[in-house]
């Protein structure tokens, strides 16, 4: 007869005295999935934290017996033939869902806790605890885990070494593909490698890169303006910079506008191109003032009549005519032609 997590769990405590019992189910968390310390343990029962390592330890000891004899078989069989079918490995957290779903249980506040004991308890899997590079994860052998940790490592070279950094959620696949293609993985197993890692991160947009890149993960209102300026593909004033932020990046925090105002004016990689309206330098745009903007035109295309250097300036700017019309009387820098165009004055 197939048995559920809680049976399982039950039969295994079943054989111990009360103390051991009851020792477990508060170290793992298996009544109310609160997980007590040995110091914890030590007050409550009058003992030091070692004696309680060591009923623990007496506890599991006698548990192995039972396990050997195969109360886990079933158990551990889905277990392994699901993580051969991910490449030997699973993050923690997911590894739970799709157990959960796989043995057709309920939900419950214990049955995660439930789930790491058994599978502690059998050392038929093997977990990593979570650290600065990874997050906690369980592993058949040490060869799927180096596995997955070599790919882990070619594709964010493959990424740093691509001239084009974020990948698009529209070509995401196509990149994948190409990234993967060395090692001779499936997309699937791939992807679940990817899992274990905290050096990959998907954006609002669906972009896929490296954690640390501000167009992926962005964390100031530098990166989040700018991040949504490029999603828009154009010029946006910054009142509509900070409702965009404010929509995509969700959560407590509001991006104020002023205070989005005041970063843009800091930072180098916006550009001022009318009154409050900001674009980027990637757009190829350049900074200067409306004048500088004149000047420059005229520099790299000639001499110009005043509706040649409007249709020039209005692509980089957002002005009035007249503004544009108002300088060009500006004898100082500016010089009308016999045949009426303007060019700059050098004199």
């Amino acid at each position: 007869m197939e048995l559920n997590i809680n049976q399982l769990a039950n039969k295994l405590l079943g054989i111990l005295n009360p103390r051991q019992r009851d020792i477990l189910e508060k170290r793992f968390g298996l009544k109310d999935s609160k997980v007590m310390t040995l110091d914890a343990l030590g007050k409550i029962y009058g003992v030091t934290r070692e004696r309680v390592r060591q009923i623990e330890a007496g506890a599991i000891k006698e548990l192995s017996f039972l396990i050997k004899e195969g109360v886990l078989s079933h158990f551990l069989n889905k277990v392994s033939e699901h993580l051969k079918n991910l490449g030997g490995i699973r993050r923690e957290t997911l590894l739970l869902a799709d157990l959960q779903m796989l043995l057709g249980e309920s939900s419950s506040i214990t049955f995660d806790n439930k789930v790491k004991f058994l599978l502690s308890l059998s050392g038929a899997v093997k977990y990593f605890t979570e650290d600065k590079e990874f997050y906690s994860y369980w592993y058949l052998e040490n060869q799927d885990k180096k596995k997955a940790v070599d790919f882990i490592k070619k594709l964010i070279k493959f990424l740093e070494n691509k001239k084009s950094t974020v990948v698009s959620q529209n070509n995401i696949d196509q990149v994948f593909t190409e990234a993967i293609k060395p090692s001779n993985f499936k997309d699937l197993v791939a992807l679940n490698y990817l899992s274990i890692s905290k050096k990959f991160h998907i954006n609002q947009y669906g972009d896929f890169g490296l954690s640390h890149w501000p167009e992926i993960n962005p964390k100031t209102v530098r990166d989040w303006a700018h991040l949504v300026i490029k999603k828009q593909n154009k010029p946006i004033h910054f009142m509509e910079i900070a409702k965009l932020i404010n929509g995509v990046r969700g959560g407590a925090k509001i991006a104020n506008p002023q205070t989005v105002h005041n970063e843009l004016i800091k930072d180098s990689r916006f550009v001022l191109v009318g009154r409050g309206i900001y674009g980027l330098k990637d757009f190829g745009l350049i900074a200067g003032t409306t004048k500088e903007v004149m000047k420059r035109l005229l520099k790299e295309h000639g001499p110009m009549t005043p509706k040649e250097l409007l249709g020039l300036v209005l692509k980089e700017r957002v002005l009035k005519k007249n503004t544009i019309f108002v300088n060009l009387q500006n004898r100082k820098h500016f010089k009308r032609l016999d045949n009426g165009c303007y060019t700059i004055n050098i004199a």
